[in-house]
């Protein structure tokens, strides 16, 4: 049986592409919740805590998920272990 004809295999690669959207979402996220407290903290004085700590999370989330991508990436890629077909 070929590998290529296994239904598992798109799944995963969609599993892979989902991560990378969630992943680049969740950083985009942290990117823009660090700007709103610095532009908070510059115009108050005042530490926007509750949008610094988004921020933080999003950004370790983000982080982790593009991890799982590039993991997954590793699993899809890896051949398989069944054994040869028999002659």
């Amino acid at each position: 049986m070929n590998d290529s004809a296994s239904p598992v295999r798109p799944v995963a690669v969609a599993i892979r592409f989902i991560a990378i959207i969630a992943g680049s979402a969740s950083l985009l996220l942290a990117a823009i919740c660090f700007a709103i407290a610095c532009q908070v903290f510059i115009q108050t004085g005042v530490f926007a805590e509750s949008y610094a700590m988004v921020g933080l999370i999003s950004g370790v989330l983000g982080i982790l998920t593009l991890k799982l991508a590039s993991v997954w990436k590793s699993v899809v890629a890896a051949p398989s272990r069944s054994p040869p077909p028999s002659s």
